[in-house]
């Protein structure tokens, strides 16, 4: 089942990273002189995707220039990035929902451009092959030690049965909290913004919309409560740039890898 096609919603407030995001679109700050969503649309050509629906908002002009330009650039001159408009933010459930005509009836990826990781391959380059193997749903996963959970939002916390040395079949996800969260134990698999998911993902999300934000948690989280989940435990360093302290974390370890 070859994925060809990928979503990547970018039309988000960025709240978590106010007051960084006051003038400059998240997706547009930089990470080591590279803004932010470089590192997803890169990840997304280096794993053969041939189309990508970027979900913005109008206002975000930075955004959508930038993307204009390296439409241009060789290293995705194999990728088509197609821009849908997401008007108002009303949840990252309805920005993935406005990609489903274009998605069609093959499966796809789901990249949320505030993951990035280092020393490793792209996420979805390490998660392909365990989609194939087991022809399930796939999110990639990352272990959260004791006294780092400051770095990473609440939500995605995962139980689940090991099938392999880094594979697991996910039970449970965890959904999003307020305030701050504290791990018991050495440390915990959390889930990331990287998915690989059937068309079929569409339909969990209207069963699972409420009032209010149209958010997709709900629909991830009856996805694994089904059993058709495996997770995929990331090689490299993985960093939450969603919000202050995990984007400082990244921009610190790249600084501490430039001087040695």
């Amino acid at each position: 089942m070859r994925v060809r096609k990928a979503v990547i919603p970018a039309a988000g407030r960025g709240t978590r990273l106010y007051p960084l995001t006051k003038e400059i679109p998240k997706e547009m700050l930089p990470i080591d002189e590279r803004p932010m969503i470089s590192y997803s649309l890169e990840e997304a050509a280096s794993a053969g995707i041939e189309e990508v629906f970027l979900i913005v908002n109008r206002n975000k002009t930075l955004l959508i220039e930038y993307v204009k330009g390296i439409k241009l650039m060789n290293k995705f001159k194999n990728m088509e990035i197609i821009l849908l408009e997401q008007p108002f933010p009303r949840g990252s459930g309805e920005a993935v929902f406005r990609a489903k005509e274009g998605v069609g009836d093959g499966p796809f990826a789901l990249l949320m451009p505030d993951f990035v990781l280092f020393e490793a391959d792209p996420p979805l380059v390490q998660m392909l092959p365990v989609f194939e193997r087991y022809g399930k749903e796939t999110v990639g996963v990352v272990e959260v030690k004791r006294g780092k959970e400051g770095y990473f939002g609440n939500v995605g916390i995962l139980e689940g049965l090991p099938l392999s040395d880094r594979t697991l079949e996910v039970r449970r996800l965890s959904g999003k909290k307020k305030g701050e969260w504290r791990i018991e134990g050495e440390g915990v698999l959390k889930a990331v913004g990287r998915w690989v998911l059937f068309p079929s993902f569409f339909d969990l999300l209207k069963e699972t919309r409420g009032e209010g934000e149209w958010d997709d948690t709900p629909a991830l989280q009856l996805l694994c409560r089904r059993g058709k989940v495996i997770g995929r435990l990331l090689e490299g360093e993985g960093f939450d740039v969603g919000n202050l302290k995990g984007y400082e974390a990244a921009r610190d370890f790249l600084s501490s890898r430039r001087r040695h």
